[in-house]
């Protein structure tokens, strides 16, 4: 005689994910959207000191120098925060949605936190990556903006993968998750560049934030657009596996 589980017991009991992917865009999308209309509405948050102006062209070079680096470091501030932000909502519309499914308080708790957390640190790296190339280097080329990306969306995707991952309360989830959370970071990474350069040739790439609108939301669309798809899907696979395996308990 088979024992039946209520469906609170099955989802709590569950190793896997159970955000399913086509949800896991739509609210990706979504926290992109939001993100990038709160860009819209506050940019730019930081300024470079007044001090710091060179308002004639006769000036010595060091001043020039000297705002650049102010303004590399506004940059840096900027990209921390917004990519930051889009970690922290994307991580807590996931955990939101799994929370409901799992019947769990743990992943909204978790999973922003370190959303924010990946998305801060991936918004720095990115940015000097940027500075890096335009001061050694010169004008960023494709590939350049594929290493850019990746410096931000490997750290935000290993956030957010991570703080899903913690809702399954295994081992094996938690890796497997914070690893599909890198895997979505590398591919939009090699995703946006390309992406842009096709659909938006024209945009500028000497800075990580995007100056026009439409190749912000691009920009943010994608990467959290695929890792609000791909995260699940890896998640998922291991919930499937998982029910195949178990036999039928007597």
């Amino acid at each position: 005689m088979q024992s039946s589980s209520s469906p609170s017991e099955t989802a709590v009991s569950c190793k896997g994910l159970m955000l399913r992917p086509w949800e896991g865009l739509i609210l990706g999308l979504a926290a992109a959207a939001v993100v990038c209309g709160m860009i819209q509405a506050v940019h730019p948050v930081f300024r470079v000191p007044k001090e710091f102006d060179v308002p004639s062209i006769g000036l010595p070079t060091e001043k020039f120098l000297a705002h650049r680096r102010e303004q590399d470091r506004v940059d840096s501030k900027h990209a921390a925060l917004y990519v930051g932000g889009l970690g922290f909502l994307l991580a807590a519309a996931l955990a939101v949605r799994e929370a409901a499914a799992r019947r769990s308080w743990l992943p909204p708790i978790v999973a922003p936190p370190l959303g924010a957390a990946g998305g801060a640190l991936g918004g720095m790296l990115g940015s000097q990556v940027l500075q890096y190339v335009r001061v050694n280097i010169g004008q960023a080329d494709l590939m350049h903006m594929v290493g850019a990306q990746l410096a931000v969306a490997v750290p935000l995707g290993l956030g957010v993968g991570l703080g899903l991952g913690l809702a399954t309360r295994t081992a094996g989830g938690i890796v497997k998750t914070a690893l599909a959370g890198v895997a979505a970071g590398t591919l939009a990474a090699v995703v946006v560049p390309v992406a842009v350069s096709l659909l938006l040739p024209a945009a500028n790439t000497d800075a990580l934030l995007p100056e026009e609108a439409s190749t912000r939301l691009l920009w943010l669309g994608l990467l959290s657009g695929l890792m609000g798809l791909v995260i699940p899907v890896a998640g998922r696979r291991r919930a499937s596996a998982n029910a195949k395996l178990s036999p039928a308990q007597s």
